[in-house]
């Protein structure tokens, strides 16, 4: 075969072979999430909860920002009524929507716990407050008592820097009542609770837990990196680990628990959220994961999502996930 011919059928077997590759490479778009919303707000987003028709954000020397979920309008909120209180480093927040209350951590000075009355989302009411022990709040947590038997509606959960767990009643009136605390020996940085367990995160000394009855210690686990936040779902603990990313630890027995994965985001991994079996970590500069946990041994990386920048806190809110971003202020995302 002349050499005139053997060149043309190279080429003619690489144009067929480039075909067929392009015919075989599919979509190469898989993003589970696309942009639905980016709301700007005053100061710097570092927390988010949210009842059926708002999202509460604390914003850091920004006070507090209301965003309505039907209009997606903002409003700020630098003071409360009745006496105009100012909000001065709204760093936590906590709602409880069947009970209209809103629980705000405001971190300077003394520390305090504002209890807002939001029955009227057009006239925002502080009606009372926590102070005493709650220097440095690190987390608060308010949810409502099932089945109330006495006159307390809520449960009350915070955690400050002097390792105390600390937990109160309250009956919508009164000041929250002061029931016991967990003096822990080192530094609590977050926690969840169940019927039985309290779950604390104590950064280098990775998780101890105890029976929420007794307030007794069942174990303790130690894990890599430092962890901050955790979320219990079913027989296993979630686990935001700042540089070592997502962690999960298999507690179906709490005197034992056991190390079963990791995950190692890009970034500092600083707060979690779950939903059915999926996972949203929020990881500072290396934006905020989602993963699929239906194999706790195998986290499934779903999406990796860089566009809200450096991410404080990241929540699924209804068919949503709303993060919380240092310089974009508030970034809606919707399931594609």
């Amino acid at each position: 075969m002349s050499q005139k011919r053997l060149l043309i059928l190279a080429v003619v077997v690489l144009a067929l072979f480039t075909a067929c590759a392009k015919r075989s490479t599919g979509p190469t778009d898989n993003r589970v999430l696309t942009l639905f919303k980016e709301i700007p707000i005053v100061g710097n987003a570092l927390e988010i909860d949210g009842s059926d028709t708002e999202l509460y954000v604390a914003g850091d020397q920004g006070a507090l920002t209301v965003i309505n979920t039907s209009t997606w309008q903002s409003r700020w909120w630098p003071s409360l009524p009745p006496d105009t209180t100012s909000l001065v480093y709204i760093r936590r927040v906590s709602v409880v929507p069947e009970h209209n209350f809103l629980f705000l951590g405001e971190y300077v000075g003394g520390d305090n716990v504002y209890i807002v009355d939001i029955s009227d989302p057009d006239y925002l009411e502080l009606v009372n407050n926590i102070q005493g022990g709650t220097d440095l709040l690190q987390k608060i947590l308010f949810i409502p008592i099932e089945n109330p038997t006495g006159s307390d509606i809520i449960h009350g959960y915070l955690v400050n820097e002097n390792r105390k767990f600390k937990y109160y009643r309250f009956d919508g009136i009164a000041p929250p009542l002061y029931r016991w605390e967990i003096e822990a020996t080192y530094t609590i940085h977050g926690f969840d609770v169940t019927d039985n367990l309290v779950v604390l995160t104590q950064q280098q000394r990775g998780l101890s837990i105890y029976e929420r009855r007794t307030q007794n210690k069942l174990s303790e686990i130690p894990l890599t990196g430092q962890a901050l936040a955790v979320k219990v779902s079913g027989n296993y603990a979630y686990v935001a680990s700042r540089q070592e990313g997502l962690q999960i630890v298999d507690i179906s027995d709490p005197s034992e628990p056991k190390f079963v994965s990791r995950f190692d985001t890009k970034g500092y991994a600083t707060s979690i959220d779950i939903k059915d079996n999926l996972v949203l970590v929020s990881s500072g500069s290396g934006g905020v994961y989602l993963f699929d946990v239906s194999n706790p041994a195998k986290p499934l990386l779903k999406e990796n999502i860089t566009s809200a920048g450096y991410t404080n806190n990241a929540i699924f809110y209804k068919d949503k996930v709303v993060v919380a971003a240092r310089d974009k202020g508030v970034m809606v995302y919707k399931f594609n």
